[in-house]
């Protein structure tokens, strides 16, 4: 099996072509896949499919480290932009996709920025759990999100609570961890389903900026630094958000999935 191994601000994932051929990438078999020491190693795997839908040039599938399909993912939706243009794909500008939750566009600006319409935000009231305010998003898969008052943001202090947040809902939750810097930027971590903390996440940096935005009055374009990087979220409360960061190649490969199996 190919693979094209990718990163978008330190997220980092493998692109498999399913379009002609079919590899049978069970739970387990995508579990020793991701392992960084006897696999390749990666936060999610991304699935290139054909699409059957009339606005969608292609169709991929997430999978998260655990070997769970999830519903999305912006800074796997940039990498797989950056794929289809590296193997030129497709000509156009702006491209298409099917996901499990619906149909996103992407497309590039003269920088090099990769935007991603990641859709409308729906922010519900704060939840408390155990003494722990925070706000539930959904932005094509959950997210909660905890306003920190430290910018210091330490994942051994916060682990457990992530946990904790995670088990109180069935099919588990993205957890973020926000604090303000000023008025256009925050610092986010993100505890993810099936990966635990990750270096990057952008449908978590929608969800965050979403609700730096919209509850804490801070202005858009908003600058979201993670441990592996910076991306920018534009949003104006009436339309779709975006997100915008750069992706790249990390480089390419052959794996034996008999040695997996």
């Amino acid at each position: 099996m190919k693979f094209t191994k990718m990163q978008g601000t330190g997220n980092d994932f493998i692109v498999v072509d399913q379009r002609k051929s079919q590899f049978n990438l069970t739970k387990p078999i995508i579990q020793r896949l991701a392992d960084r020491h006897f696999g390749i190693g990666f936060d999610q795997l991304l699935i290139l499919e054909n699409s059957s839908k009339k606005n969608a040039d292609f169709k991929y599938r997430i999978f998260n480290s655990d070997g769970g399909e999830v519903e999305q993912c912006g800074n796997g939706a940039r990498c797989f932009y950056r794929y289809i243009k590296n193997y030129q794909l497709s000509d156009k500008l702006s491209i298409g996709v099917e996901t499990k939750s619906g149909i996103i566009f992407l497309s590039e600006n003269a920088k090099g920025m990769i935007k991603v319409d990641m859709g409308s935000p729906d922010i519900k009231a704060i939840i408390n759990r155990n003494g722990i305010n925070y706000y539930h998003v959904l932005i094509g898969n959950p997210h909660a999100v905890i306003n920190l008052s430290e910018n210091n943001i330490l994942e051994d202090q916060y682990h457990e609570i992530a946990l904790d947040i995670q088990r109180s809902w069935k099919d588990g939750i993205n957890v973020g961890f926000m604090s303000i810097i000023d008025n256009n930027s925050i610092q986010l971590k993100v505890f993810e389903r099936g990966s635990g903390f990750t270096l990057a996440c952008g449908s978590g940096a929608c969800a965050a900026g979403a609700v730096a935005i919209s509850k804490k009055n801070l202005q858009s374009p908003l600058n979201v630094h993670m441990d592996g990087g910076l991306v920018q979220i534009d949003w104006d409360m009436k339309n779709n958000i975006n997100l915008n960061g750069t992706a790249k190649v990390s480089f390419e490969g052959e794996v034996n999935l008999d040695e997996y199996s």
